[in-house]
């Protein structure tokens, strides 16, 4: 196990929601990077809670991506 978490990125799909807000949180928290996917960047009551975050300016990097949508996806 790494002495520090924050070379490690975490991808959290679906952040903004119950669940996901939570692994952030915690992830965030644990000094990991995290990258989270939310349906869309500009619904800024689902996407301002996550910037709110605690460490969320320095290691939070948010992503449009439509899960259901193969060509949302960058190949």
């Amino acid at each position: 196990m790494p002495a520090s978490n924050n070379s490690i990125r975490v991808l959290v799909t679906g952040a903004s929601g119950y669940v996901g807000s939570h692994c952030v949180q915690q992830l965030l928290a644990g000094g990991y990077n995290v990258r989270g996917t939310v349906r869309s960047l500009k619904n800024k009551e689902k996407v301002q809670p996550l910037r709110n975050l605690r460490y969320a300016q320095e290691r939070l990097e948010l992503v449009e991506a439509d899960l259901l949508e193969p060509n949302s996806w960058p190949r």
